[in-house]
Protein backbone atom coordinates (compact mmCIF):
# COMPACT_ATOMS: atom_id res chain seq x y z
CA UNK A 1 0.00 0.00 0.00
CA UNK A 2 1.03 3.35 -0.64
CA UNK A 3 2.52 5.67 2.35
CA UNK A 4 0.46 8.97 3.11
CA UNK A 5 1.69 12.20 5.02
CA UNK A 6 -1.03 14.38 6.42
CA UNK A 7 -0.35 18.35 7.04
CA UNK A 8 -2.92 20.10 9.23
CA UNK A 9 -3.84 23.47 8.40
CA UNK A 10 -2.03 24.46 11.16
CA UNK A 11 1.59 23.83 10.52
CA UNK A 12 3.63 26.50 9.88
CA UNK A 13 3.94 27.79 6.54
CA UNK A 14 0.59 26.58 5.56
CA UNK A 15 -2.40 28.39 7.77
CA UNK A 16 -3.11 31.25 5.37
CA UNK A 17 -0.50 30.27 2.67
CA UNK A 18 -2.02 27.50 0.80
CA UNK A 19 -3.05 28.45 -2.35
CA UNK A 20 -6.91 27.74 -3.57
CA UNK A 21 -7.84 25.64 -6.56
CA UNK A 22 -7.80 27.17 -9.66
CA UNK A 23 -11.40 27.96 -10.87
CA UNK A 24 -12.61 25.52 -13.32
CA UNK A 25 -15.67 27.50 -14.59
CA UNK A 26 -15.85 31.10 -16.09
CA UNK A 27 -18.09 32.86 -13.70
CA UNK A 28 -19.32 35.87 -16.12
CA UNK A 29 -22.35 34.96 -17.87
CA UNK A 30 -21.29 35.68 -21.40
CA UNK A 31 -18.72 33.06 -20.78
CA UNK A 32 -21.02 30.69 -19.27
CA UNK A 33 -23.20 31.21 -22.46
CA UNK A 34 -19.81 30.63 -24.31
CA UNK A 35 -18.73 27.59 -22.65
CA UNK A 36 -22.59 25.89 -23.41
CA UNK A 37 -22.27 26.27 -27.09
CA UNK A 38 -18.51 25.10 -26.88
CA UNK A 39 -19.38 22.24 -24.90
CA UNK A 40 -22.00 21.15 -27.69
CA UNK A 41 -20.10 21.73 -30.44
CA UNK A 42 -16.84 19.52 -28.66
CA UNK A 43 -19.72 16.64 -28.09
CA UNK A 44 -20.94 16.70 -31.77
CA UNK A 45 -17.52 16.52 -32.85
CA UNK A 46 -15.97 14.10 -30.69
CA UNK A 47 -19.38 11.47 -31.63
CA UNK A 48 -18.34 11.87 -35.54
CA UNK A 49 -14.27 10.85 -34.24
CA UNK A 50 -13.30 7.58 -34.25
CA UNK A 51 -11.26 7.15 -31.26
CA UNK A 52 -8.41 4.13 -31.38
CA UNK A 53 -5.37 3.44 -29.64
CA UNK A 54 -2.64 2.42 -32.12
CA UNK A 55 -0.83 0.50 -29.62
CA UNK A 56 1.76 -2.86 -31.06
CA UNK A 57 1.70 -4.87 -27.82
CA UNK A 58 2.92 -2.86 -25.81
CA UNK A 59 0.93 -3.24 -22.13
CA UNK A 60 1.76 -0.06 -20.20
CA UNK A 61 2.01 1.83 -23.76
CA UNK A 62 -1.44 0.51 -24.35
CA UNK A 63 -2.81 1.33 -20.94
CA UNK A 64 -1.73 5.44 -21.45
CA UNK A 65 -3.59 5.30 -24.94
CA UNK A 66 -6.60 4.02 -23.39
CA UNK A 67 -6.73 6.48 -20.94
CA UNK A 68 -5.79 9.20 -23.63
CA UNK A 69 -9.12 8.36 -25.22
CA UNK A 70 -11.41 10.27 -21.87
CA UNK A 71 -11.25 13.91 -22.91
CA UNK A 72 -9.81 16.05 -20.25
CA UNK A 73 -7.29 19.10 -20.12
CA UNK A 74 -4.05 16.66 -20.59
CA UNK A 75 -5.23 13.65 -22.45
CA UNK A 76 -3.32 14.70 -25.45
CA UNK A 77 -0.17 15.06 -23.67
CA UNK A 78 -0.41 11.48 -21.67
CA UNK A 79 1.64 9.03 -24.02
CA UNK A 80 3.88 12.01 -24.10
CA UNK A 81 4.44 12.01 -20.67
CA UNK A 82 4.94 8.37 -20.69
CA UNK A 83 7.64 8.17 -23.50
CA UNK A 84 9.21 10.85 -22.34
CA UNK A 85 9.43 9.83 -18.52
CA UNK A 86 10.39 6.08 -19.69
CA UNK A 87 13.35 7.70 -21.62
CA UNK A 88 14.48 9.63 -18.68
CA UNK A 89 14.63 6.79 -16.63
CA UNK A 90 14.03 8.19 -13.20
CA UNK A 91 14.87 6.88 -9.86
CA UNK A 92 12.90 8.98 -8.32
CA UNK A 93 9.41 11.29 -9.41
CA UNK A 94 7.90 13.92 -7.77
CA UNK A 95 4.32 14.73 -8.77
CA UNK A 96 2.72 18.18 -7.94
CA UNK A 97 -0.51 18.16 -8.75
CA UNK A 98 -2.46 14.98 -8.22
CA UNK A 99 -6.71 15.95 -8.49
CA UNK A 100 -7.91 13.42 -10.20
CA UNK A 101 -5.20 11.10 -10.94
CA UNK A 102 -4.29 11.03 -14.81
CA UNK A 103 -0.77 12.06 -14.71
CA UNK A 104 -0.72 9.86 -11.64
CA UNK A 105 -1.42 7.02 -13.83
CA UNK A 106 0.87 7.56 -16.41
CA UNK A 107 3.88 8.24 -13.71
CA UNK A 108 2.74 5.04 -11.71
CA UNK A 109 3.37 2.72 -14.56
CA UNK A 110 7.18 4.51 -15.38
CA UNK A 111 7.69 4.23 -11.83
CA UNK A 112 6.77 0.57 -11.72
CA UNK A 113 9.11 0.05 -14.69
CA UNK A 114 11.62 1.77 -13.48
CA UNK A 115 12.20 0.47 -10.27
CA UNK A 116 11.79 4.40 -9.21
CA UNK A 117 9.99 6.02 -6.34
CA UNK A 118 7.18 8.22 -6.78
CA UNK A 119 5.98 11.13 -4.61
CA UNK A 120 2.78 12.92 -5.20
CA UNK A 121 1.77 16.08 -3.66
CA UNK A 122 -1.82 17.33 -3.36
CA UNK A 123 -3.54 20.06 -1.21
CA UNK A 124 -6.59 17.76 -1.24
CA UNK A 125 -6.75 14.13 0.46
CA UNK A 126 -5.94 11.93 -2.65
CA UNK A 127 -4.26 9.11 -1.10
CA UNK A 128 -7.00 6.55 -2.83
CA UNK A 129 -5.66 7.76 -6.10
CA UNK A 130 -3.07 4.24 -6.58
CA UNK A 131 -2.49 1.37 -4.90
CA UNK A 132 0.90 1.11 -6.44
CA UNK A 133 3.80 0.38 -3.60
CA UNK A 134 6.36 2.51 -4.65
CA UNK A 135 3.66 5.28 -4.22
CA UNK A 136 4.05 8.08 -1.00
CA UNK A 137 1.09 10.69 -1.14
CA UNK A 138 1.92 13.84 0.94
CA UNK A 139 -0.94 16.08 1.77
CA UNK A 140 0.02 20.07 1.80
CA UNK A 141 1.53 22.82 0.24
CA UNK A 142 3.88 21.76 -2.28
CA UNK A 143 6.32 24.69 -1.80
CA UNK A 144 6.09 24.03 2.09
CA UNK A 145 6.79 20.12 1.58
CA UNK A 146 9.81 20.98 -0.57
CA UNK A 147 12.15 22.37 2.52
CA UNK A 148 11.42 18.41 4.35
CA UNK A 149 11.74 16.43 1.06
CA UNK A 150 14.91 15.29 1.93
CA UNK A 151 14.48 14.17 5.32
CA UNK A 152 10.78 12.48 3.74
CA UNK A 153 13.22 10.34 1.45
CA UNK A 154 15.32 9.81 3.81
CA UNK A 155 12.93 8.51 6.67
CA UNK A 156 11.80 6.31 3.43
CA UNK A 157 14.68 5.16 1.95
CA UNK A 158 14.02 7.08 -1.12
CA UNK A 159 17.05 8.91 -2.80
CA UNK A 160 15.88 12.65 -2.60
CA UNK A 161 17.62 13.59 -5.94
CA UNK A 162 14.59 14.71 -8.37
CA UNK A 163 15.40 12.87 -12.00
CA UNK A 164 11.83 13.61 -13.13
CA UNK A 165 9.46 16.47 -11.67
CA UNK A 166 5.92 17.23 -13.07
CA UNK A 167 4.15 20.54 -11.86
CA UNK A 168 0.43 20.72 -12.27
CA UNK A 169 -1.21 22.80 -9.35
CA UNK A 170 -2.37 26.06 -9.27
CA UNK A 171 -1.25 27.31 -12.82
CA UNK A 172 -0.93 31.22 -11.35
CA UNK A 173 2.59 32.97 -11.74
CA UNK A 174 3.63 33.59 -7.71
CA UNK A 175 3.02 29.70 -6.84
CA UNK A 176 4.75 28.51 -10.01
CA UNK A 177 7.64 30.49 -9.25
CA UNK A 178 7.70 29.33 -5.67
CA UNK A 179 7.40 26.06 -6.81
CA UNK A 180 10.98 25.99 -8.95
CA UNK A 181 12.79 28.25 -6.44
CA UNK A 182 11.83 25.48 -3.52
CA UNK A 183 12.34 22.70 -5.86
CA UNK A 184 14.77 22.65 -8.73
CA UNK A 185 17.63 22.85 -6.25
CA UNK A 186 16.61 19.32 -5.44
CA UNK A 187 16.74 18.23 -8.98
CA UNK A 188 19.66 15.73 -9.90
CA UNK A 189 21.96 16.65 -12.74
CA UNK A 190 20.22 14.82 -15.12
CA UNK A 191 16.97 15.99 -14.41
CA UNK A 192 13.91 16.76 -16.44
CA UNK A 193 10.76 18.97 -15.76
CA UNK A 194 7.03 18.58 -17.38
CA UNK A 195 5.02 21.54 -17.08
CA UNK A 196 1.05 21.66 -18.02
CA UNK A 197 -1.14 24.39 -18.27
CA UNK A 198 1.71 26.35 -20.03
CA UNK A 199 -0.64 27.94 -22.59
CA UNK A 200 -3.82 28.40 -21.00
CA UNK A 201 -6.66 30.41 -22.25
CA UNK A 202 -10.65 30.23 -22.13
CA UNK A 203 -10.64 28.76 -25.17
CA UNK A 204 -7.69 27.19 -26.74
CA UNK A 205 -6.89 24.51 -29.23
CA UNK A 206 -6.13 21.20 -29.40
CA UNK A 207 -5.17 18.83 -32.12
CA UNK A 208 -8.51 16.67 -32.42
CA UNK A 209 -10.27 20.18 -33.64
CA UNK A 210 -12.23 20.48 -30.55
CA UNK A 211 -11.72 23.43 -28.27
CA UNK A 212 -9.87 23.30 -25.04
CA UNK A 213 -11.99 25.13 -22.68
CA UNK A 214 -10.10 26.88 -19.58
CA UNK A 215 -9.33 29.63 -17.91
CA UNK A 216 -7.06 32.47 -18.48
CA UNK A 217 -4.31 32.66 -15.58
CA UNK A 218 -2.53 35.68 -17.18
CA UNK A 219 0.04 33.43 -18.29
CA UNK A 220 1.13 32.08 -15.28
CA UNK A 221 3.28 29.17 -15.41
CA UNK A 222 5.14 30.40 -18.65
CA UNK A 223 5.60 33.52 -17.63
CA UNK A 224 7.34 31.87 -14.68
CA UNK A 225 9.33 29.76 -16.77
CA UNK A 226 10.53 32.35 -18.69
CA UNK A 227 11.75 34.10 -15.91
CA UNK A 228 14.07 31.44 -15.00
CA UNK A 229 15.20 30.74 -18.48
CA UNK A 230 15.85 34.46 -19.22
CA UNK A 231 14.16 34.04 -23.03
CA UNK A 232 10.81 35.07 -24.23
CA UNK A 233 8.76 32.35 -25.57
CA UNK A 234 5.16 32.25 -27.73
CA UNK A 235 3.30 29.72 -25.97
CA UNK A 236 0.53 29.54 -28.99
CA UNK A 237 3.02 28.24 -31.30
CA UNK A 238 5.63 24.95 -30.56
CA UNK A 239 8.88 25.89 -29.94
CA UNK A 240 12.72 24.74 -28.70
CA UNK A 241 15.07 26.62 -27.12
CA UNK A 242 18.11 26.47 -25.04
CA UNK A 243 19.18 28.39 -22.74
CA UNK A 244 20.46 28.73 -19.19
CA UNK A 245 21.63 25.02 -19.31
CA UNK A 246 18.47 23.64 -20.50
CA UNK A 247 16.69 22.87 -23.43
CA UNK A 248 13.14 23.82 -23.52
CA UNK A 249 10.26 22.03 -25.87
CA UNK A 250 6.75 23.68 -25.97
CA UNK A 251 3.78 21.97 -27.12
CA UNK A 252 0.77 24.80 -27.52
CA UNK A 253 -2.50 22.10 -27.98
CA UNK A 254 -4.25 21.05 -24.97
CA UNK A 255 -3.63 24.12 -22.13
CA UNK A 256 0.63 23.83 -23.22
CA UNK A 257 2.79 21.46 -22.12
CA UNK A 258 6.63 22.20 -21.56
CA UNK A 259 9.07 19.90 -20.83
CA UNK A 260 12.76 21.34 -19.76
CA UNK A 261 16.08 18.69 -19.87
CA UNK A 262 19.11 19.74 -18.02
CA UNK A 263 21.60 19.67 -20.87
CA UNK A 264 24.75 20.81 -18.55
CA UNK A 265 24.90 20.59 -15.32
Amino acid sequence: MPQVVQLSSESPGITGGVVARPPNVPHSSFNSLLFILLRGYNALRRSCLRRTSHCSGFKELAEIQERALMPSDIDEHLELMFTEALVCQPRTIVELGVRGGTSTFVFERVANMCAASFVSVDIDDCSSISSSPRWHFFQGDDVHFASSFEKFCRQRNIISSVDLLFIDTSHYYDHTIQEIESWFPLLSPRAKVMFHDTNMRLVGPRKDGCFQLSWDNQRGVIRAIEEYTKISIDETKECVHFANGWMLRHRPNCNGFTILDRVSA
